[in-house]
């Protein structure tokens, strides 16, 4: 319970050492923030530290540390201009993609079903994964350009 924050940065590592390209650079990391689900000892002992260091200013210089305390996480990059697959897998029913797309899209998700499969990852539906797509320009020559985007990988 309270580690799937180590599955999300394990499937960014399996990510980048197999060189797939699809999940976002995830890390482990500490942080604090009042909205964190803290116990009410811990409110407690960081209003009090706070108070003591206030009025009395040499005895607060002693404590290691004033404040809440951090707890691990994932923190995820974002990636700016995706949408999730749901919303673009019903757009292609409509509109299609061109054939070098199409294969292109395969391709990307054969690379998500293969994470998947080495993550163990059984949770994996439409919502937590991610579709960019830029439709061409025959005017100026720009390709369609269509990547993909695995996010939530918490029970892995």
């Amino acid at each position: 319970p309270n580690q799937g924050y180590l599955s999300e940065a394990g499937a960014s590592l399996v990510d980048q050492k197999l060189q797939l390209n699809i999940v976002p650079k995830t890390r482990v990391v500490k942080l604090a923030s009042e909205t964190f689900n803290y116990t009410a000892i811990d409110r407690a002992k960081a209003r009090t530290k706070k108070n003591v260091s206030e009025r009395f200013p040499k005895f607060g210089r002693h404590f290691h540390r004033i404040g809440l305390p951090p707890k691990s996480g994932s923190f995820q990059l974002f990636v700016r201009g995706y949408k999730d697959a749901e919303n673009w897998l019903r757009r292609f029913e409509s509109e299609p993609l061109p054939e070098h797309t199409a294969k292109e899209f395969q391709r990307l998700f054969e690379r998500l079903v293969v994470l998947d499969y080495i993550i163990r990852n059984t949770d994996r539906g439409n919502d937590n994964w991610l579709i960019k797509y830029v439709k061409g320009n025959k005017d100026t020559g720009q390709s369609p350009e269509i990547k993909l985007s695995a996010i939530d990988n918490g029970l892995a």
